[in-house]
């Protein structure tokens, strides 16, 4: 459609109501445009028919009043004027004012006539007018050439003349204000039709024949051009240059046929279908909500809720869905005790729906007989009636019945605390004390419920503890801008008290201050400390006694062994065999001293870190056979059975050879002492995870479990009744050389049922040798 009728209209119902009435004024004009023509053309014939009547009358109107005009050049004034009115009718008496015909002659006629003499003296085209003197006389005013001639003649008109120019005056303007009519229509922004009888096309303007992309009227016309596929009344939809367009078809019946016109309601079609959408977004968003939402109309009736609103009531959806009135609902809800328990319901149902006469907002707390409580705002809506928003506020309200529950409780809970506690502001103000704090620091609640800086506690706290650069930390803490903020901890003496604080920064930017008393828990360290430095001054004392002691036992024990040898070879003369059962008891006895002895001066070194491990790669199958052989008579003696178990990948591994020996020499006189004549003892070895697992198990009278916490410390030995007894250094020794080795010795026992030492050990040694090429630097136990 053409860009004047594509933007000829808007959305806005006035502008519509505007064209509407244009139009109608349009479809008013085409009718009327009809109707004159019709007249005209009846006029014409009747002019016809007079003027025949009046040429048979010529002659007897001969003597008739009349003036002629005659021009035989192009000059504006007649060249002669002939004739007279005989005092019928005034007209003016010289060739210029006769010629001024504006001047006394009626508008419409004055041009008319001008327009009547240009084309005779032109083109020598005759016409005969009726024409209006200003007066409102009526004359004839005939035009002919004749042999180069002129002449205009004006007769006044009576009777049957009369009437023909009458007629004759009233087709021209009639044909004139169709004209106008007509080109009206033909610019109107909106196609403009006529139909005949049988529904075909005899006239469109304009705007029709560009919605039809016909170059002009007469040729939309004759092709037969509908806008739309089917010519119906009512909205239909059309290309209209090369768009589609809502168009709205309005006929009406008009004579010999119909007038139509179509306004483009695209512009209008596509609001309300984008007001659909905005009120269905909005419907969903609502029904989105928790919060329960009813609109009531002018007429107090229903018009929406959202799912919320239903929710919240048992009300029935489908009669909510037949709209009833605020008043029908709240009686529904009193029946079902859902609403507040009222004294006078009529009179606070009145006071409800007086809010549909009200401008302001109200505001009003529910509490349900079911224990909800409800916030109900009502408030005015833009297009009449109200809007209710109902909030369920009971989780709030218990919520915060809660929390001012739980502050009470903190609150109580940090005054009865021994620790200080103050809480700093981001700003550096103090937010929250309790007693403590405030005694500690001899501060008056008062002032501290004051909120001071920072900067002000800060130059109270160095008062009170001088030389102390602790609140400097603290002061920087918590004023230090930078997202590094960690908590900072150190003590500070006080008076006769010493605080140790902890400041820590929060994640919503304050910072937690808290002073702890440790006055007591200060001086009973220092006391420990004091016993503990006694202790180790006193083990150390211990150690050097032991060792010395034991270098002292050695060297006489060494000869007391040599001379019980010397004796025994008969160095000294033969002996009895009872002198012989002494001297083996002298050397028995002199060798078990002797090894504990040893012990002692192991362990002593150990601790000293003199002890170093001389590391080799060990046979481990003769090791265990070495060890075997070594305690072969004393298993013999008491009738016991050793097994010795070789896993089938274990070979050798890196260690100290005399210092594993000694291990399973201990381990195995153990086993030994500790078994019953006739037992089993079990020695092997296997590997695990990439380690090597030495053990000897036997089955005798087991450990105590208490006893089996103490069993690896020094000097600790639980002998039995007429068995095994020894001064308890051998569990010791073995844990100090396996952690030598930088393994792990584990202990498994039950009653009656044996106990099995499990010793493990680095398949390439201790790190430390594999770093110094087998030489091991002394090391300590721990």
């Amino acid at each position: 459609m053409g860009a004047g009728f594509g933007n000829g209209l808007t959305g806005d119902p006035i502008a519509l109501a505007a064209v509407l009435a244009v139009i109608g004024v349009f479809v008013w004009a085409l009718l009327s445009l009809r109707r004159l023509a019709r007249e005209e053309r009846k006029s014409r014939r009747r002019a016809v028919e007079l003027e025949v009547r009046l040429n048979e009358t010529e002659t007897a109107l001969a003597a008739e009043a009349h003036v002629l005009l005659i021009w035989r050049s192009r000059d504006i004034l007649p060249d002669r004027v002939l004739g007279s009115m005989h005092g019928t009718v005034s007209l003016p008496s010289t060739r210029e004012s006769l010629v001024d015909f504006p001047a006394w002659l009626a508008a419409d006629s004055a041009s008319a006539l001008i327009e009547g003499i240009e084309r005779l003296r032109r083109d020598g085209t005759p016409f005969n007018l009726g024409v209006v003197t200003a007066s409102g006389e009526l004359l004839e005013a005939d035009g002919r050439t004749a042999g180069g001639l002129a002449t205009l003649r004006f007769r006044p008109l009576a009777g049957e003349r009369r009437n023909i120019a009458a007629l004759s005056q009233e087709a021209l303007v009639l044909g004139r204000q169709a004209d106008r009519l007509r080109a009206v229509l033909d610019a109107a922004p909106l196609p403009i039709w006529l139909r005949a009888e049988d529904g075909r096309l005899v006239w469109v303007n304009q705007a029709y024949a560009a919605a039809v992309d016909a170059p002009d009227s007469d040729a939309a016309v004759a092709r037969q051009s509908e806008l739309a596929s089917a010519a119906t009344a009512g909205r239909v939809h059309a290309v209209v240059g090369g768009t589609m367009r809502t168009l709205e078809v309005v006929e009406t019946p008009a004579a010999a046929g119909t007038a139509g016109f179509a306004i483009d309601m695209t512009a209008l079609e596509n609001a309300e279908k984008e007001l659909d959408r905005h009120i269905k977004a909005h419907t969903s968003t609502l029904n989105k909500l928790d919060t329960a939402i009813a609109i009531f109309g002018p007429d107090q009736r229903l018009r929406f809720h959202n799912a919320a609103f239903a929710a919240l009531w048992p009300l029935d959806a489908n009669w909510l869905d037949t709209h009833p009135t605020d008043g029908e609902i709240l009686d529904t809800l009193r029946n079902q005790r859902c609403l507040p328990e009222q004294a006078n319901y009529r009179e606070w149902k009145a006071k409800q729906l007086a809010a549909y006469t009200t401008l302001e907002t109200r505001e009003n707390w529910w509490h349900l007989p079911d224990g909800r409580t409800l916030h109900v705002v009502c408030e005015q809506h833009p297009f009449g009636g109200v809007t209710y928003l109902y909030e369920n506020v009971t989780d709030e309200l218990l919520l915060e019945s809660r929390y001012n529950e739980l502050i009470g409780v903190q609150r109580e809970t940090l005054d009865n605390l021994g620790e200080g506690i103050a809480l700093l502001g981001s700003d550096g103000r103090l937010k929250l004390f309790n007693p403590a704090f405030a005694e500690f620091w001899q501060l008056d609640p008062e002032v501290l419920a004051g909120e001071p800086h920072i900067e002000d506690l800060a130059r109270h706290g160095r008062q009170l503890a001088a030389g102390a650069n602790s609140w400097e930390e603290v002061r920087y803490s918590v004023t230090r801008l930078d997202a590094e903020r960690k908590p900072i901890t150190g003590k500070i003496t006080v008076l006769d008290r010493i605080l140790q604080f902890v400041a820590v920064p929060l994640p919503d930017g304050n910072t937690l201050l808290t002073f702890a008393d440790i006055s007591d828990s200060a001086r009973m360290e220092r006391a420990l400390r004091d016993r503990a430095d006694a202790l180790e001054a006193a083990d150390r004392l211990k150690n050097m006694f032991l060792s010395h002691v034991s270098y002292e036992i050695r060297t006489p024990l060494t000869s007391i062994l040599g001379f019980a040898e010397g004796l025994q070879l008969g160095l000294a003369g033969p002996l009895n065999e009872r002198q012989q059962d002494y001297v083996r008891d002298i050397r028995k006895s002199s060798s078990e001293l002797k090894t504990i002895i040893d012990a002692i001066i192991d362990l002593t070194a150990i601790d000293a870190g003199a002890l170093e491990l001389k590391l080799e790669r060990v046979d481990i199958t003769n090791l265990l056979e070495a060890v075997a052989g070594k305690l072969a008579s004393s298993i013999e003696d008491r009738d016991l059975t050793l097994n010795i178990e070789v896993g089938a990948d274990v070979s050798s591994f890196v260690a100290d050879p005399k210092r594993v020996e000694q291990i399973l020499d201990n381990l195995l006189s153990n086993a030994i002492g500790f078994s019953k004549p006739g037992a089993t003892i079990r020695m092997g070895a296997k590997r695990s995870r990439g380690q090597l697992q030495l053990w000897v198990s036997d089955q005798g009278c087991g450990i105590d479990p208490e006893f089996q916490k103490q069993a690896f410390d020094r000097f600790q030995s639980r002998p039995l009744p007429g068995g095994h007894r020894g001064p308890g250094l051998g569990l010791a020794i073995v844990k100090s050389f396996v952690e030598l080795h930088e393994g792990q010795v584990s202990l498994l026992s039950k009653i009656n049922q044996g106990t099995t030492v499990l010793c493990t050990f680095p398949l390439d040694g201790p790190a430390a040798a594999q770093r110094n090429s087998g030489a091991h630097p002394p090391r300590k136990t721990a």
